[in-house]
């Protein structure tokens, strides 16, 4: 009886015992779940298909640039919203191809990051590679920086995302239009270039 209860008493000790930066274990192992939804998040998006995307609204503008340069063109105020339609998709567009490779590796670094610091945790580390000693401040604020690194990350893909989803519709809905636009443009430049001759 007397083995019992000290193997109990062992066991309680033995459970209740923390290491340095165990404090920090959840919220690291939160932020890992995020950096993992946000990957997942951008792997619904193909970079090539947004640049096909991006190139059709560059394609248009260079219609456009010259269309509107042109004095003796008139143009609507329905005109000029659709020319203002799709310059926003423009601006929406404009580095997301970049933007999504680019968040896609910060991402896995982050990964990588939080997974490391969290193997230092539970493994028990004393000292990093450059020989500081991994205490629970240490830990604090490591943790602290890789938590604030992960938040801005998937602050950055929420936004990428909120602007490709806006650009990606917007051109969609406008692309007849502006289609349509550019032809008639071009057909009313056409009729002025053969009437002064």
């Amino acid at each position: 009886m007397t083995r019992y209860v000290f193997f109990i008493l062992v066991v309680s000790l033995g459970l209740g015992c923390s290491q340095p930066g165990d404090s920090n274990l959840d919220a690291l192992m939160n932020a890992e779940r995020n950096v993992e939804a946000g990957m997942s998040v951008l792997e619904t998006w193909n970079v090539d298909s947004v640049a096909a995307v991006r190139e059709r609204v560059a394609t248009r503008f260079r219609d456009l640039d010259w269309l509107v340069a042109d004095s003796t063109l008139t143009y609507t105020v329905k005109d000029g919203q659709l020319i203002g339609d799709w310059a926003r998709v423009k601006r929406f567009l404009k580095d997301g191809p970049t933007r999504l490779v680019t968040l896609g590796e910060q991402g896995a670094l982050c990964l990588t990051q939080l997974n490391g610091l969290m193997h230092a945790i539970r493994s028990g580390a004393k000292e990093d590679a450059n020989g500081t000693p991994m205490n629970e401040a240490y830990f604090s604020k490591e943790a602290q920086r890789e938590l604030t690194a992960a938040k801005t990350w998937g602050m950055a893909v929420a936004e990428t995302e909120r602007l490709l989803s806006l650009g990606v519709e917007l051109e969609a809905q406008t692309l007849a239009s502006i289609d349509s636009l550019i032809q008639t443009k071009r057909a009313e430049w056409a009729h002025n270039i053969a009437s002064e001759n």
